[in-house]
């Protein structure tokens, strides 16, 4: 099976030398310096063979000098191809209004700098696993679902659906027009009833 591609982008040299040591162990490692570099590389990428090439998962730096992180996440969403890779941001920054603008802007989670290796590999996998597989997705076998002890409500229907497209909280909080504080709260009742581990284990359930 081939490795999946793992980009980083982090102007700390020494942070990018060891968050690459540590992952090319199991994947392929793209690492840039620069937010500008590395948009410049995937743009190339695309024109070449469109999501051909492309990394699995972007690890994105917020403070950096050239262009920090909340830019490099809106030109990237700002493009119909690179919008559909998941972002995670790296972050010395702790405050509550920051991790809201990223979640704004559909980051898909943060990590705290300094990473514990074990956290690192864990996130990373997670979110290969969550989103990397889109060529799975797929349509719920709703004659398993209504098999169920405690069967899904209309609207834990509506949100397992999403979850069998792999859409993230915030894709589902905008089609559904509902909170995010009501879209997680669905997603963990629908883990629970499915006895999800984690959201990319609803494969069991597609047809």
């Amino acid at each position: 099976m081939d490795k999946k591609t793992v980009m980083i982008i982090d102007d700390d040299v020494e942070t990018l030398k060891l968050m690459k040591k540590q992952l090319e162990v199991l994947y392929d490692v793209i690492d840039f310096a620069s937010g500008e570099y590395a948009l410049e590389y995937l743009e190339q990428q695309q024109a070449r063979g469109g999501v051909s090439g492309l990394p699995n998962l972007i690890l994105l730096d917020i403070v950096m000098k050239d262009m920090d992180g909340y830019e490099v996440l809106g030109r990237l969403k700002g493009n119909d191809v690179l919008k559909k890779i998941p972002v995670v941001f790296l972050t010395g920054m702790t405050d509550e209004m920051s991790e809201c603008k990223g979640l704004e802007m559909d980051v898909v989670d943060y990590l705290k700098k300094p990473v514990a290796s074990t956290v690192l590999f864990a996130r990373v996998q997670h979110y290969l696993d969550l989103y990397s597989d889109q060529s799975e997705r797929g349509k719920l076998d709703e004659a398993k679902l209504a098999s169920l002890t405690e069967p899904l409500t209309d609207r834990e229907l509506e949100v397992a659906k999403l979850m069998a497209e792999f859409r993230s909280d915030r894709e589902i909080c905008d089609i559904l027009y509902i909170s995010m504080p009501y879209a997680k709260k669905l997603v963990a009742a629908i883990k629970e009833k499915l006895s999800l581990e984690k959201r990319g284990d609803i494969r069991r359930y597609l047809i």
